[in-house]
């Protein structure tokens, strides 16, 4: 269930550029896309679509993912992400274990992208499964 990111194309489709799974990752960053949502009413979702430009919530992604960069810097070199909860056969909640430089590197990644859509006035779209 990969989250697709890219840019927005004029003719509908996206230039997929970066993917998160729903792995630690994508479960660290989600306080910070659930804040983005609060504010702007758009949501990056395993599930879901969403697009951000400069007039629709872009700016406040990019100062979300400053913030979860500063977070991610000042965690110890691995630690646990709650990833969800398994319902059946048991309820058992699920944690994924986090290298503290590969989540810095996806985050950095990613907000390359950012500053990218907003340099380039793209749309970066954001594509669930």
């Amino acid at each position: 269930m990969p989250l697709d990111i890219g840019f927005l194309l004029p003719d509908g489709r996206y230039d997929l550029r970066l993917q998160f799974d729903g792995d630690g990752c994508y479960w660290f960053l989600h306080p910070w896309f659930t804040r983005v949502q609060r504010t702007t009413g758009s949501y990056v979702d395993l599930y879901g679509d969403a697009d951000f430009h400069e007039a629709n919530g872009l700016d406040a992604l990019i100062g979300a993912m400053a913030e979860a960069r500063a977070a991610a810097a000042r965690r110890p070199t691995e630690w646990r992400v709650h990833t969800g909860t398994q319902l059946m056969p048991v309820r058992q909640e699920l944690y994924a274990t986090v290298e503290r430089v590969e989540i810095l590197r996806s985050i950095e990644r990613f907000q390359a992208l950012l500053e990218e859509a907003k340099v380039s006035r793209k749309t970066l779209a954001f594509r669930g499964d």
